[in-house]
C-alpha cells in the first residue's frame, strides 16, 4: 500500500498591508513552504505588493476581500451602511453587530475589490476575507453569492461559522486558524498537521499565517498582530519544517492545485 501524502496550503494573509510585510511574504514564498497568498486593494502596501507580482517574485495570488480596514474601493456614499461618517470601513466590532446590510451594497464592494485587482494585472486564483469578515452571519450570505459568480476557489471557513453548504466552488478539505499568536511554535504546527494526517477523508489542509517583521511602524498602525508575524516568517522559513513536512509526506501547496 502507498503511503499516504496530504497537501498543505500555508496561505500568507494581508499581503499589500504594509511593504515590509510584503517582503516578508516574498521571503516565505521564494523559500517554498508558503506557496499562497491574498492581497488586500486598499491598504498602504498595495502598490508594492502588485510590483511583487508583476516582477515574478508572487507565483500565486488570491483576493483578501476586505471591509474592516481602511477606505473601501468604491464610493463610500453607495455604500453608506459599510461605512462610518469618514467614509472609513465599521470595525469588526461595529460591522458583527449590524442586525442587516443590504446585499446590494456589499456586493458592489466586492465586486470592485476583484475588479480592480483584475484591472492591476493579477491573476486571482481564490478568495477569503480580511478578519473573517466574509462570513459574518449579515455578510455570508452575499460572499457566497459571490464566490459562485466568479467560480473561483475560497477558503474553507465553516470552523468559524457554519453554513457554507451551498457554495459551489473548490475549497480545502478543512482549514485551520492555530497558527497564530501563541499557536505559532513549531512543535505545536508538526503535532496539529500529524492531527489532520490522519483524517483518512482529508487530502488537503489550509493553515493560515501572517508573515512579517517586528520593526515595521506603518504595520503598528494598521494591527494588533505585530510581534508574533517574525516569528511566523523564521517557521515557515526553517530548514527544520521542510525536512519535517518531507519526512511525513506532507507536500506544500497553492490554491492552483485545486483547480487542477
Amino acid at each position: 500500500m502507498g503511503k499516504q501524502l496530504m497537501k498543505l496550503i500555508f496561505n500568507a494573509d494581508d499581503f499589500g498591508l504594509t511593504e515590509q510585510v510584503n517582503l516578508a511574504i516574498q521571503k516565505a514564498m521564494a523559500f517554498g513552504v508558503v506557496r499562497s497568498t491574498t492581497i488586500m486593494m486598499n491598504q498602504p502596501g498595495t502598490a508594492h505588493a502588485i510590483e511583487l507580482y508583476k516582477e515574478g517574485q508572487i507565483p500565486e495570488v488570491g483576493l483578501h476581500l476586505t471591509l474592516t480596514s481602511g477606505k473601501p474601493i468604491s464610493d463610500p456614499k453607495l455604500i453608506p451602511e459599510l461605512v462610518d461618517s469618514n467614509g472609513y470601513f465599521l470595525t469588526r466590532k461595529e460591522l458583527a453587530a449590524k442586525p442587516n446590510i443590504p446585499s446590494e451594497q456589499i456586493m458592489r464592494e466586492f465586486v470592485a475589490q476583484y475588479q480592480l485587482a483584475v484591472e492591476s494585472g493579477l491573476k486571482i486564483n481564490h478568495i477569503d476575507s480580511h478578519h473573517f469578515a466574509a462570513i459574518y452571519p449579515v455578510l455570508k450570505r452575499t460572499f457566497i453569492s459571490f464566490a459562485n459568480e466568479v467560480a473561483l476557489p475560497v477558503r474553507r471557513a465553516d470552523v468559524i461559522c457554519e453554513g457554507q453548504q451551498d457554495l459551489k466552488v473548490p475549497f480545502p478539505d478543512a482549514f485551520d486558524i492555530g497558527f497564530y499568536d501563541e499557536g505559532v511554535n513549531i512543535e505545536w504546527l508538526k503535532r496539529r498537521l500529524l492531527m489532520h494526517k490522519t483524517n483518512k477523508q482529508l487530502e488537503s489542509v489550509e493553515f493560515m499565517c501572517h508573515p512579517g517583521y517586528k520593526q515595521d511602524k506603518t504595520l503598528e498602525t494598521l494591527s494588533s498582530y505585530v510581534s508574533s508575524r517574525e516569528k511566523e516568517l523564521e517557521i515557515l522559513t526553517s530548514i527544520e519544517l521542510e525536512k519535517w513536512l518531507c519526512d511525513n509526506d506532507i507536500h506544500p501547496v497553492g490554491f492552483n492545485h485545486l483547480t487542477k
